[in-house]
């Protein structure tokens, strides 16, 4: 159980608390009072005032039922939030706190105000600007009015994506084509948006004018010549040219927070996320009650004495070994990504580069031919 269900439970009693049958006195008041206005230009009309009345009996008792209806779904969804946020939270989450709180967690300013932006960050990122907005007049913070312009384009083309509507991110991606095409990992958003498009022609002459003004400028990094010759089988025809679908709108999503030095994943949901779902927090809270008295406070530990079950999304490789020198990196040796994508320690490349010397030119990495001067290798964190 992850924040994913909590979050969906909660759309479904946004959408259901939006809705007339789902009533409280304001939506059931505003049935009625339609009923009486209805009922009442019958009666200046000159409609009989008996059938008049009997109408408007059954227009009531329809609505009525319509309420009753839509109150179960909502008792009902509200039921599931209540189960849903159970299972994401461990149920003795108060307990747990109490026994880290050796200091108070969060009891320095420092602390507090870290907290707050973290959690201010995550409502931006979201798009949620009513929470913004309030937890602003809370907290006094403020959210980036820059942070917030980028935030709101984010959220605006990937609405169009998913949409089916792609020009405003293929005017992006034109925008910034520089950046996308860039190493040690050009992007495939560019291409995969004109390959979406390219599907969409249904006129073989239209689809092959896209392709040579779009898509020829892929060749020969991309499969635009199978791509091309696909639209040479009708539709019914088993084409040999697989097109699967591609998550466009994470591409997307991904590529844009990499242009911004954005995390790719909002840090607050993958906090939460493991220790819920990844089941991080139950681990170290059986460790604590198991080794507290051998290994002292928890809040002292460097490292777990036991290893996390973790999804495949959520391993994060925090100890990196040079496969060159074969040693731990470290803050003094941290490792080095190569121009090719390569990555060593930083004393490996060091020396590399002083066989070079004095002309300190590129060295080329162990492993392939690429080359990588002391400027472009850049320093990587897990």
């Amino acid at each position: 159980m992850s924040t994913t269900d909590v979050s969906a439970a909660l759309t479904a009693l946004e959408a259901l608390a939006s809705a007339n049958a789902t009533s409280s006195s304001g939506p059931l008041n505003t049935l009625l009072d339609a009923h009486f206005a209805v009922a009442k230009e019958r009666l200046l009309s000159g409609a009989p005032p008996k059938h008049v009345i009997t109408e408007l009996q059954a227009a009531v008792a329809k609505s009525k039922k319509e309420v009753e209806k839509g109150l179960k779904a909502w008792y009902s969804q509200l039921g599931g939030l209540g189960k849903n946020i159970e299972k994401a939270f461990p149920p003795n989450l108060a307990a747990l706190s109490s026994a880290y709180d050796d200091p108070p967690l969060f009891s320095e300013p420092a602390a507090q105000d870290a907290l707050d932006r973290v959690v201010l960050d995550s409502l931006g990122r979201r798009g949620l600007w009513d929470a913004v907005a309030a937890f602003e007049e809370e907290t006094g913070l403020t959210y980036d009015p820059e942070k917030r312009r980028l935030s709101e384009e984010l959220h605006r083309i990937v609405s169009e994506i998913e949409a089916g509507d792609l020009t405003s991110a293929i005017a992006w991606a034109e925008e910034n084509k520089a950046f996308l095409a860039a190493g040690p990992h050009p992007s495939d958003l560019p291409f995969s948006l004109h390959r979406a498009v390219f599907l969409t022609y249904k006129d073989g002459k239209q689809a092959l004018q896209y392709a040579r003004e779009h898509l020829f400028g892929y060749l020969p990094q991309q499969r635009v010549l199978a791509l091309v010759t696909s639209c040479l089988y009708v539709e019914g025809d088993e084409s040999p040219y697989p097109n699967e679908d591609k998550p466009l709108a994470a591409m997307f999503r991904t590529d844009y927070c990499r242009l911004h030095g954005w995390a790719r994943e909002d840090p607050l949901e993958v906090v939460v996320d493991l220790g819920s779902r990844g089941g991080a927090l139950n681990s170290i809270e059986k460790a604590r009650k198991v080794m507290g008295d051998r290994l002292g406070n928890v809040r002292t530990w460097h490292e777990l004495p036991m290893e996390v079950p973790l999804p495949n999304g959520r391993q994060y490789h925090a100890v990196f070994v040079c496969p060159v020198s074969k040693e731990q990196t470290t803050e003094t040796n941290p490792p080095k990504m190569l121009q090719c994508g390569h990555v060593i320690a930083q004393d490996s490349f060091n020396r590399m580069l002083a066989k070079g010397a004095p002309s300190r030119r590129p060295v080329k990495c162990p492993y392939c031919p690429q080359e990588t001067s002391a400027q472009q290798a850049q320093r990587l964190y897990f």
